[in-house]
């Protein structure tokens, strides 16, 4: 790991994992994307008393189990902590329904672990809770001192520009937190996907601009009334969009709340057969 700042280490991955010593004790900041990168960084590392996991997309909590069964005890956010007990709900809600096979493969679906409230421990002085929401339901930032773990309250330029799109479950918060970053008064940002930078200007213009570059386009589609999966379809073809069985969902379940968006602007409305038009 190296060291980013007192008493502060940063493990680059797929996905950033931050580690903070403070008083004896030891916070990993989520715990990576796959068993095989928790394994490597627990025989680095050691042992941990606090796992603070950002939220409880799979990508971020896939050594839960491993660090738990070595005595860490998990924390995360309260809109959270029914997907890292019963990480079923994940792929349940990416589908709507019992999930089909492609939704149980790891990405998607991680280790259970038992999870307590972050409102549940007395933490360090020097850290705060800053909640992000919008990626997911309780996307939680995690700063200590000088240092801000943003989770995936926005994405690196490089990260933008290989996936298209900012994956998230609530379009006008999700710019609210945008905004919420950029107020909040730190020396260095990590994001947990892309580079660390003392300056995230650019990444969070880059992130609020592909979002809505989406919001426009999903609204353009509807030149006649259409259902999501018809204009996942379209847009996918337009922006040349490479989506299998799986990332498939994912992109839906982005679109959906792309639509939502421009329905609680009063843009568009929702019409029979689950079809939206402009309004």
């Amino acid at each position: 790991m190296d060291q980013i700042s007192n008493g502060i280490w940063l493990k680059r991955g797929n996905t950033n994992v931050g580690l903070i010593k403070c008083d004896g004790k030891r916070y990993l900041i989520d715990t990576g994307s796959s068993e095989k990168f928790a394994k490597s960084l627990s025989e680095e590392i050691g042992n941990v008393d606090f796992v603070l996991n950002t939220h409880s997309h799979a990508d971020h909590i896939q050594g839960n189990h491993l660090f738990a069964s070595m005595g860490a005890r998990i924390y995360a956010d309260d809109l959270e902590m029914v997907f890292i007990e019963k990480p079923f709900m994940e792929s349940f809600y990416l589908y709507g329904a019992n999930p089909p096979r492609v939704l149980e493969a790891s990405f998607f679906k991680a280790k259970s672990s038992a999870i307590r409230s972050f409102q549940d421990e007395k933490w360090p002085s020097d850290m705060e809770f800053v909640q992000l929401n919008g990626h997911s339901p309780g996307m939680t930032g995690v700063k200590f001192g000088d240092v801000l773990f943003c989770g995936d309250a926005y994405f690196g330029q490089e990260i933008i520009q290989k996936y298209t799109y900012p994956y998230l479950v609530d379009a006008k918060v999700f710019l609210d937190s945008l905004e919420k970053v950029t107020e909040t008064n730190a020396d260095f940002y990590v994001p947990s996907h892309g580079d660390p930078k003392d300056d995230p200007s650019k990444d969070i213009k880059a992130t609020r601009e592909a979002l809505m570059d989406f919001v426009k386009i999903t609204f353009d589609t509807l030149t006649l009334p259409r259902s999501v999966e018809e204009i996942c379809f379209e847009i996918a073809e337009s922006k040349n969009l490479h989506l299998n069985s799986g990332t498939f969902y994912l992109f839906r379940s982005f679109e959906s709340a792309i639509l939502a968006y421009l329905e609680e602007k009063a843009e568009i409305v929702n019409v029979s057969y689950g079809k939206w038009q402009k309004k």
